[in-house]
Parts: structure tokens; sequence; C-alpha cells
């Protein structure tokens, strides 16, 4: 089957009708509009659905009615559950980056207190007071940036002292080559661009991995398919 084809959006469009249990009232002008096709490939189409069993028209005097059949239904779900195959298993998001010496925003963070009780509790570890500082190395690993920032799920409240408003952060558990229990922090007010990423681990990765500046690493969050439709749903309410 191939998977949304003409063949099968004529099908949801009909069923978006309701002619899963109705004969609708259609046209191949309509029917061209919604699908951007020509008239003439829609009717062709439509032809072509009724022969092979998916649809059954009748004409009204001028009107033309539409039905879907038993297959026709069947072809709708195949559709859906090869869909929901696809959308409800977990997306394996991957970041390529090398290691460099940075501004140590984390690690300021990091010595904070506050902080530091927030992602003890938050992350289910308490991090060795640094962070590892990542450049990302190409455009896939910078959108998966992105898409990660807005699926953060862990959230480091700011707070006030009195004297000045310490911003917050957003942090998502993830792997690093495949080994080390890591979290990714986005901090809110950070001086980098979309091109770095900061880790806290447990332990000094530097020293544990014999880390330098310029080592090539990955990291990678095995994402929930809830999360992505939240990210999507939101840009899209945006």
């Amino acid at each position: 089957m191939a998977l949304l084809g003409h063949k099968e959006k004529i099908l949801i469009f009909l069923a978006k009708r309701n002619a899963l249990s109705e004969s609708v009232e259609t046209s191949t002008l309509e029917l061209a509009k919604a699908l951007k096709i020509s008239q003439q490939t829609a009717s062709r189409l439509l032809i072509q659905l009724e022969e092979e069993g998916y649809i059954v028209r009748r004409r009204y005097g001028k009107v033309r009615r539409v039905k879907l059949t038993e297959r026709g239904l069947r072809e709708l779900l195949d559709v859906y559950l090869t869909l929901k195959g696809i959308l409800e298993r977990p997306i394996e998001v991957k970041l390529e980056g090398r290691v460099f010496t940075g501004l140590s925003e984390g690690a300021y963070y990091l010595q904070i207190p506050y902080y530091l009780r927030q992602f003890e509790e938050k992350l289910g570890f308490k991090p060795y007071p640094g962070t590892l500082n990542i450049r990302l190395m190409d455009r896939d690993s910078i959108m998966n940036r992105i898409l990660l920032e807005k699926a953060a799920d862990i959230r480091i409240e700011g707070f006030k002292d009195g004297k000045r408003t310490y911003g917050g952060a957003k942090c998502i558990l993830a792997k690093l080559n495949d080994r080390e229990t890591v979290a990714i922090v986005f901090i809110e007010r950070t001086h980098y661009g979309e091109d770095v990423i900061e880790v806290v681990a447990p332990t000094c990765l530097r020293e544990r991995l014999g880390l330098r500046d310029g080592d090539r690493v990955y990291v990678c969050v095995k994402l929930p398919s809830k999360n992505l439709y939240q990210v999507a749903l939101r840009d899209y309410r945006a």
C-alpha cells in the first residue's frame, strides 16, 4: 500500500464528510481543490476507486453521491494502524559535536545551593560542579537541539535574592556516547547560540572519558512520541 497517496487522501476526504455511514454529495471540482490536483485527475481517481471496490457512486438526478465500501473502510484502518505504529514509537534524537572549553556558565549555576538542590532532586543525581560544553557539528544536530529544548520537561526554577533575579533552566535526560547518563541543560539566559549544548553528569566527564577540546562526542535522547506531539501542537498553535 502506498501510504497517503492520492487514493488514500480521497478516502480520508470522503470519510471526513461522513461517507463511512451514508452516501455524500461530492464533485470532482471540490475534490480537486481539496487535494490540489486537476479536475481530470480527480475524476479519473474516483473512477479507479470505484472499479477497485473502495467506493460506490450513485447518481440522483444531476447529483453524484459517494459512499465508502467495506474495502474502503479496511484501507483507512490500514492507514491508521500504519501511522499509529510510526507515531507512537519513541524517537531517538541524536546530537553530534566537539568538546570545547566554555564560559563556565553552567558551573556558575551548579555552585548556587538553590539551583543545586533542584538539579539533584529533579535529575535523580548530584551533578558534578561543572558542565561539558559541546559545539554541534551540523545542521541536523542544531535542529535536533531546538527540538529537544522545546521538549525538555524538567524545569529548574529561577529566583530573586533581593539584589538580582536569577533565571531558570530546562533539562532533559540523555546518554553520552551510549554509556554515560547525563542531562542537557538549556539555560534561559545564556551567551551561547543554538549550536552549543551544556551537559551535566554525576562525575567529571572530561576526566572519566579522557576528553579534550576538539574530541568528537554524541548525545542521544529517547523522546516519547507524546512529547513530540506536544511540541508539534505548540508550534502549530503559535
